[in-house]
């Protein structure tokens, strides 16, 4: 999304050209693309079926409306978006009969990872963009994406060496970008320069009005005892005390009248009344700030080269759960004569009394507020290498930041997006069902889903091109704990961090490693295939067999895409 409003200013900035009234460019992007997974039996309980496989689709569709360079509409929708090829959903009772697929999601239920329906087109991106004398505006439902895309990443596209993309950022947003010192020439009368310096600022939408009722509070009709909570016990709350039972009216009786934990997840639609948007306290949102220089071809130390460097900042409030939360996130990148460099570091920080997921509080915490959270995530990724036509060398490392203990008041740890692809095994596979396993549904914000996650890595790979159109692709992945907190990775005492459980045994100091090796191809034009492959192996720092997993920790994949890009 910032790269593509960069291109937008610097294509059509100050243009006030008159267009032909049919003066309209209509184009039709996207991709219906099919992977193949292959695996070896993942769970002991498995071993006895031998490897296991299926299919996913893709049909994903990307109009786009043109006049002239100034006004554009974009739309994005997917079709059978990670459906299973097959029935899977026994619509015919018999499978022996069966004719007609079904629309299994890969997660094997009949919705996507968001719980939408898989039967039915998703109309998933929609905006506009135009330009005015002094920018570009965009606003709707539009993608999201910076950097190397470890915060914020659109999901689009084959950009990674190895994986798929399931995800993909999108915000209900109006943004507006400019080149301000242009800008400020324009207004002294000066002829604009082609500094290429941008900013942009815009506002998200995230909740209007959210389904789950937040209390912050939890209410009991009895005590431990079994009595009712009166105002003469140290168990009474005012909150919980909103109805004279005596009137059976609004008012206070000094009995406790409502039962309810922290969130009532039990609210559905149909409770919102006709004005289910007027109250503000319950909405969420957040303020976008954007400084990016992107030079390209540029002249330095002799000769033309690549240079970019920029900051993206998000402030996020959150009145009814007292939440203030502030995103500086700092990217660069750098072509030089084949040397390159590229970098992404973020730091979440701020306080929420909004983390109200089971695991994330203690019940019986002493703390005047037991969902009160100090927050400060860190996390980076980072490239460094030689990019030549017939090969590259790259060395990668990153990081994300873990929490030992997310019942505390200290909150620290969050994945990268699931969609910043690192290897096939380890992340993707392996500790996205560790997150999985030991976080509930109810829990999903602290699943991984694939994306780095409490540890730090290296990702040395290697790319050859033999001929046109042709790549070879190997890389070795090793990865250390941040964090150990005990039940996702083992933890003991040399750690540094409370651990309250620690092994018995001696622990490897690196969590697993993992061999990648892939072979791509496009042809006539339009088609890409790839055949990819990793074997892991992961060391005892995962409690693979406390979780169903193989205890061997030997894991191995096949994987295929063969894709029609449009």
């Amino acid at each position: 999304m910032m790269l593509s409003l960069v291109a937008a200013l610097a294509s059509g900035w100050m243009s006030t050209a008159q267009a032909a009234e049919d003066d309209w460019d209509f184009e039709l992007e996207g991709y219906y693309r099919v992977r193949g997974y292959r695996f070896n039996p993942m769970e002991d309980a498995l071993k006895k079926e031998g490897s296991g496989s299926f299919l996913t689709h893709r049909l994903r569709i990307q109009p786009q409306l043109n006049f002239e360079d100034r006004a554009k509409f974009f739309m994005m929708a997917d079709l059978l978006d990670n459906v299973v090829w097959g029935d899977n959903a026994s619509l015919m009772p018999a499978s022996v009969f069966t004719q007609d697929p079904s629309y299994t999601h890969m997660s094997g239920m009949e919705q996507d990872f968001f719980q939408r329906s898989t039967n039915s087109v998703m109309i998933k991106r929609a905006w506009m963009e135009f330009q005015l004398p002094v920018g570009v505006v965009k606003v709707g439902r539009q993608e999201s994406n910076w950097g190397m895309g470890i915060l914020s990443n659109d999901g689009n596209g084959f950009d990674d060496t190895f994986g798929e993309n399931h995800f993909g950022s999108t915000f209900d947003r109006i943004i507006f970008a400019t080149k301000p010192i242009a800008l400020v020439q324009t207004i002294l009368g000066r002829k604009p320069s082609d500094i290429p310096f941008f900013t942009a600022v815009g506002v998200d939408r995230l909740v209007e009005d959210p389904l789950h009722q937040h209390y912050g509070y939890t209410c009991s009709l009895e005590n431990a005892s079994g009595d009712r909570i009166t105002n003469e016990m140290p168990e009474y709350n005012p909150d919980c005390d909103n109805i004279d039972q005596a009137t059976n009216q609004a008012g206070m009786d000094g009995i406790h009248d409502e039962d309810h934990d922290y969130v009532d997840e039990a609210r559905t639609a149909s409770n919102r009344s006709d004005v289910w948007f007027g109250e503000n306290t319950d909405d969420a949102w957040e303020m976008v700030y954007v400084a990016i220089y992107k030079g390209e071809d540029i002249n330095m130390f002799g000769s033309t080269g690549d240079f970019t460097l920029g900051a993206y900042v998000i402030d996020r409030r959150h009145e009814e759960t007292n939440s203030r939360v502030r995103i500086f996130d700092a990217y660069t990148q750098f072509l030089h004569r084949g040397i390159y460099l590229e970098g992404e570091v973020v730091n979440i920080r701020g306080q929420t009394s909004g983390l109200a997921l089971p695991g994330t509080y203690d019940p019986a915490s002493k703390l005047s507020n037991p969902l009160y959270k100090d927050v400060n995530i860190w996390g980076w990724a980072a490239r460094a290498g030689y990019k030549r036509r017939a090969y590259q060398l790259m060395f990668d490392a990153g990081f994300s930041g873990g929490d030992e203990n997310v019942a505390d008041k200290n909150f620290t740890g969050r994945a990268l997006h699931p969609d910043f692809n690192v290897g096939l095994l380890l992340y993707d596979e392996i500790l996205a069902r560790v997150t999985q396993r030991t976080w509930s549904t109810e829990a999903y914000a602290l699943w991984s889903n694939g994306g780095v996650w409490n540890s730090t890595y290296i990702f040395p790979n290697v790319t050859i091109r033999p001929m046109d159109n042709w790549e070879i692709v190997g890389a070795y992945l090793l990865a250390w704990p941040h964090k150990p907190d005990g039940s996702r990775i083992r933890c003991q005492d040399s750690d540094g961090v409370q651990c309250e459980d620690p092994a018995n045994e001696s622990l490897a100091q690196e969590l697993g490693y993992e061999f990648d090796l892939a072979v791509k191809h496009r042809f006539h034009e339009h088609i890409l295939f790839s055949v990819e492959s990793a074997y892991a192996r992961v060391s005892n720092r995962v409690p693979l067999e406390d979780l169903g997993l193989r205890s061997d920790g030997k894991f191995f994949t096949l994987q295929t895409r063969i894709a029609y890009e449009f």
